[in-house]
């Protein structure tokens, strides 16, 4: 498509990451209380198992088979994401599951953008490995240039929405192999007539010049479970965005060792940390600071973040190290998007396939 310019802003295309029924069983909603009474929701099968949401598994894109939703019957294949019991056998589409879990979608004229907070996760993805890209959300919506609204537009379907939020990830296409975090505004294409939505484009900050991708990535969300108004924890903006901050300026370079860890760890599962595993959290709180200190992939910096904010929050080591085994035990140097999905869903965070409300 080439180089446009609209007011000042310099546009640059840039490529894309290429991109019979059951008896019903009825889905649980669980609330499991954490520390000062609040607590998070977990979606449990008939059974009472946690269920985990899926999305397509790393390098295994070519050899998995759809599954069936168990309640509607939606085939549920590696472009979206489901919940599942695997010691049942039991499949929700994600409109089931978040049906189950009071997030049920509102309907023609009331349908609108579901509500982004800072420290959401986006999953643009998958590519032609299965691979999805993780971002962070470092506000909610904003509103969008009208220059910018104008020339994105052109590249939209009718009746599709903009929206637009700043974000930092980890990633190799700014500047090549090696790049530091990549704080940006990124824009993204929210269709209500067909329940999809997409990554469009990204500005830096203090930049002139616009990155667009030839056709809309598709975007997932994960939502935290620190919102007050949903019996979550009380989140706090500014100590995030105080530890991202501090965090990217000490930030080493893309590693693509750190990324091939990632996808064998996959296979050993050990991307998870074990409470069982540390009954000494002085020796577990030591392991994590070496973690941070990796080469960051992009599933790393939401995990760094996260875990940093954590231990910012609580009155004493032990208490920050309650919380990151409670909301993000993930080791951060060596974990996967799609185990990521897994593992956090059962921890209070809830995936959605697009931003509907």
């Amino acid at each position: 498509m080439g180089n446009a310019f609209c007011a000042g802003h310099k546009v640059k295309v840039v490529p894309s990451l290429g991109h019979g029924r059951k008896k019903t069983r009825k889905a649980v909603l669980e609330t499991e209380e954490v520390g000062e009474g609040k607590a998070i929701h977990q979606l449990a099968c008939p059974e009472g198992h946690i269920m985990k949401a899926h999305v397509v598994r790393e390098m295994f894109n070519l050899c998995s088979a759809p599954s069936e939703c168990e309640t509607c019957g939606a085939e549920c294949d590696d472009h979206v994401s489901y919940y599942t019991c695997v010691e049942c056998d039991i499949t929700y589409c994600n409109d089931c599951a978040r049906a189950e879990l009071g997030l049920a979608r509102r309907e023609g004229k009331e349908s609108q953008a579901i509500e982004i907070k800072p420290g959401d996760l986006f999953f643009a993805g998958p590519d032609k490995f299965g691979i999805h890209h993780v971002i962070v959300a470092r506000s909610e919506w904003k509103p969008v240039h009208p220059d910018l609204h104008e020339l994105l537009h052109k590249h939209m379907e009718p009746g599709c929405e903009l929206l637009c939020c700043d974000t930092i990830e980890a990633t190799q296409g700014s500047v090549g192999d090696d790049t530091w975090w990549y704080p940006t505004q990124t824009y993204f294409v929210r269709n209500p007539h067909h329940d999809t939505a997409g990554l469009l484009a990204d500005m830096p900050p203090e930049s002139d010049e616009l990155h667009m991708v030839e056709q809309a990535i598709p975007t997932k969300v994960m939502l935290h479970p620190f919102r007050p108004e949903q019996g979550g924890p009380e989140f706090h903006e500014e100590v995030f965005e105080t530890v991202i901050t501090s965090a990217a300026d000490e930030s080493k370079k893309y590693g693509k060792f750190t990324a091939v860890r990632s996808v064998i760890s996959g296979l050993r599962d050990s991307e998870v940390i074990h409470a069982e595993a540390f009954p000494d959290k002085g020796e577990l709180l030591n392991k994590l600071h070496k973690s941070w200190q990796a080469r960051p992939i992009c599933a790393s910096v939401a995990i760094k973040c996260w875990q940093q904010y954590l231990m910012s929050i609580a009155h004493s080591k032990e208490e920050g190290v309650d919380h990151i085994l409670t909301y993000m035990p993930h080791w951060c140097h060596k974990s996967t998007p799609s185990s990521m999905v897994a593992n956090l869903t059962q921890h209070g965070w809830v995936v959605l396939d697009n931003f509907e409300s």
